[in-house]
């Protein structure tokens, strides 16, 4: 009895450490934080079809505060959608993807989702993209995976109507030599698997 509670003891320790380390980047408020987007934004963007990756050279960076940016009354608008943890670059660290929508005071909306290396305790951007509006490559679901994360976004080839779309496209995104790097797009019906096309 006496070996086992050390042993005991031990396990909930080293159990307490490791979540400790694991829920530290968590308190890092993305609600109230600067991020890059378009320099056109605080105007009307056009709206886009398709996923691009942005370059932070000819970006303005915008705080939110509590999840909101309003440029204008009725105007465009960004809001925080969701923050997902997991490990991006494959350090022992989770790291985190942002997803903000950019509202445009009418009915087109996209995402920017940004990528943040958690590492040293201070968000480190690894790059962020731009998705399509809605049926056109609008986001569908974006999961985090080990040492990448998968975005899956609308098919424009499945369109239904402005809105919708039957299909999605699914592309892998592994960190390598320092950036994203895109494996072949999968293409998939709405609540399936994705397949070759």
């Amino acid at each position: 009895m006496m070996v086992r509670c050390p042993l005991l003891l031990l396990v909930f320790c080293v159990h307490a450490v490791v979540g400790q380390a694991r829920e530290e980047p968590r308190n890092i408020d993305f609600r109230n934080f600067t991020f890059p987007v378009p320099a056109k934004a605080r105007r009307f963007l056009p709206v886009p079809d398709k996923v691009r990756w942005m370059d932070t050279k000819s970006a303005i960076w915008v705080k939110l505060v509590n999840g909101v940016l309003e440029f204008a009354k009725g105007g465009p608008s960004i809001t925080l959608d969701r923050v997902q943890y997991g490990y991006l670059t494959m350090r022992p660290q989770l790291d985190a993807m942002v997803v903000l929508d950019y509202h445009t005071g009418g009915s087109a909306n996209w995402n920017f989702i940004y990528g943040f290396d958690l590492s040293s305790g201070s968000p480190k951007l690894l790059g962020w993209l731009e998705t399509g509006s809605r049926a056109e490559a609008g986001l569908y679901r974006l999961f985090v995976a080990n040492g990448g994360f998968v975005l899956d976004v609308n098919d424009p080839a499945e369109r239904q109507a402005n809105c919708c779309s039957a299909g999605f496209i699914r592309t892998t995104y592994e960190w390598k030599d320092g950036k994203f790097v895109s494996g072949q797009p999968m293409f998939g019906k709405v609540e399936a698997e994705p397949q070759p096309r």
